[in-house]
């Protein structure tokens, strides 16, 4: 339970805080399905307390707790790391914030904050609003997590001239395997058969039309279009799913979208991608992660 509403109660009625705890185990043995945490905030509203505090220091935050705002900042980050989530792939970062109080590590699963974390220094300043803490079920440590309802602002120290920001472009054949690195290069082919990928979320297998066990029950449908991306010295074979796929396709003007497909497989189109490599013995297969067209360059 929440030390804080507690402490309010106690101001709000003049009762001790033994007796705010024996009240709540009355109401237990009265309402077996309302958790103790439920009946504080109950005695909370009885007693004119609005029982959501917005600003935390982190040593405040020992507990699952919604809509938690706090200002810490950026102790440390770990890498970005690729997970499959219903057959689908998406990104997930930790990283731990700090204030006078302690460290508390953080979880976001959005694309956009982790961008704006890892061009972060440690040490920079961070807030947050609207985020909930939640017990890791592997470890039992409390975490902060950045839902979709969340915002952080990360507060610059340090002003870089734009000459001094330059993205280092890698070539295909250096790039190791399991890395996402920055290329530039022309897609030389696009695919145009089989761009939706079924599958079917319970036995996660791929299906055609629906699953032979489960039929229709819980199918996603995921838009993936395959190419071939060429570096000017190397070529791989390249896959975009969903939002990259869509950034993709916006490369041409065309309605159709096979139409797009060929267009963009014949128009020189010369974009810069961020990819994850995966290698099978000496070949290359690249996952798009973020695609944008550029000026036309043969350097």
């Amino acid at each position: 339970m929440e030390e804080w509403i507690i402490d309010k109660i106690t101001e709000k009625s003049n009762k001790s805080k033994e007796e705010i705890l024996d009240i709540i185990r009355q109401r237990k043995k009265q309402f077996p399905e309302l958790t103790e945490d439920a009946i504080l905030r109950m005695l909370a509203t009885e007693n004119g307390i609005i029982p959501i505090k917005r600003d935390y220091k982190i040593k405040e935050i020992n507990q699952r707790i919604n809509h938690v705002n706090l200002s810490a900042k950026i102790k440390r980050k770990f890498p970005p790391r690729t997970v499959t989530v219903k057959g689908r792939e998406a990104r997930v970062m930790n990283f731990v914030i700090e204030d006078e109080t302690g460290e508390m590590p953080v979880v976001t699963w959005n694309e956009n904050y982790i961008d704006r974390i890892i061009n972060s220094p440690d040490g920079e300043s961070i807030s947050i609003a609207n985020a909930y803490s939640k017990e890791n079920p592997f470890n039992g440590i409390i975490e902060l997590n950045l839902g979709s309802g969340s915002a952080i602002s990360v507060n610059s120290t340090v002003t870089q001239k734009k000459e001094e920001i330059k993205t280092v472009y890698k070539k295909i054949g250096d790039i190791k395997d399991g890395e996402t690195a920055d290329i530039n290069g022309f897609i030389t082919r696009l695919f145009s058969d089989d761009i939706y990928l079924i599958r079917c979320n319970i036995c996660k297998k791929k299906v055609d039309v629906e699953c032979d066990v489960h039929k229709d029950k819980a199918l996603s449908k995921t838009l993936r279009i395959r190419g071939i991306f060429d570096d000017g010295i190397y070529s791989s074979s390249i896959t975009f799913f969903d939002r990259q796929a869509d950034s993709l396709l916006k490369l041409s003007q065309s309605q159709d979208i096979k139409e797009k497909l060929n267009d963009i497989s014949f128009g020189l189109y010369q974009v810069n991608i961020s990819a994850k490599m995966n290698k099978f013995n000496d070949n290359y297969s690249l996952t798009a992660r973020k695609i944008s067209k550029t000026e036309y360059n043969l350097s």
